[in-house]
């Protein structure tokens, strides 16, 4: 049933959900280009400096992408009645929101690959140093791997609410406060699921254990929002 389902969720995505992956990545290669040039190239560390924009920026662009994902899968079923319609039949509320999960998942994933060959084909072409691609790995999919709590947060608002403008206030809300969270000295506020993206980069200490947490409360809340689901009254 689930690879089924993940069929029809790649004929019913709508071409904006493949569209907003590459604009997203695109658009964040661009700016830390940007902002290289204008501001960093003539520091201390030279082209390395792109790393630490790529820091600065990184989190907002994957929290705000997943948002927006989750909510187009999720529009798509709200505008047709489509959750209703699909429940009359004997269709598993648990699998269908696990094909809904993985899709996005798969979607993230794409984006993060065009970010990394992204910055690593301007890299070749701009410079003859030597690319860290290790560290560039660890940094991008280090921090599409933190954010798995807020893809399960965004993901099940965006399925339980017919209305988006809740979800996408809230996803939108995290992308900016991840900017912040980790820079902020009260370490309670590190606990919250939009600090993690941040936390995971190889720049901060520990990095690693931040990458267990994001993934391991991720999986938590999504059975727990999967669980949530399959009670929820389809109207």
């Amino acid at each position: 049933m689930i690879k089924a389902l993940l069929y029809v969720e790649f004929y019913k995505a709508k071409k904006l959900c493949y569209i907003v992956p590459i604009v997203s990545a695109i658009v964040l290669i661009l700016f830390t280009c940007m902002e290289w040039y204008l501001y960093f190239r003539q520091g201390e560390y030279g082209i390395y400096a792109g790393l630490n924009i790529i820091y600065m920026f990184l989190s907002f662009t994957m929290l705000l992408t997943i948002s927006l994902l989750c909510s187009m899968v999720s529009e798509t079923e709200h505008q047709a009645q489509g959750l209703k319609s699909i429940f009359a039949t004997p269709v598993s509320r648990t699998a269908f929101y696990f094909s809904k999960a993985v899709w996005v998942a798969v979607l993230m994933l794409g984006c993060s690959t065009l970010i990394l060959g992204g910055f690593c084909v301007v890299w070749i072409l701009y410079t003859d140093k030597i690319l860290p691609f290790a560290f560039l790995v660890k940094q991008i999919f280090g921090c599409l791997a933190a954010s798995f709590p807020v893809l399960s947060i965004q993901l099940f608002l965006s399925l339980s609410f017919p209305n988006q403008t809740v979800p996408l206030g809230l996803g939108v809300t995290g992308a900016i406060s991840s900017l912040f969270l980790p820079r902020i000295t009260q370490k309670v506020l590190y606990l919250l699921p939009w600090a993690y993206p941040s936390m995971a980069s190889p720049f901060m200490e520990g990095y690693k254990t931040w990458i267990g947490i994001g993934l391991g409360s991720g999986l938590v809340l999504f059975i727990t929002g999967a669980l949530k689901f399959r009670t929820i009254e389809i109207k």
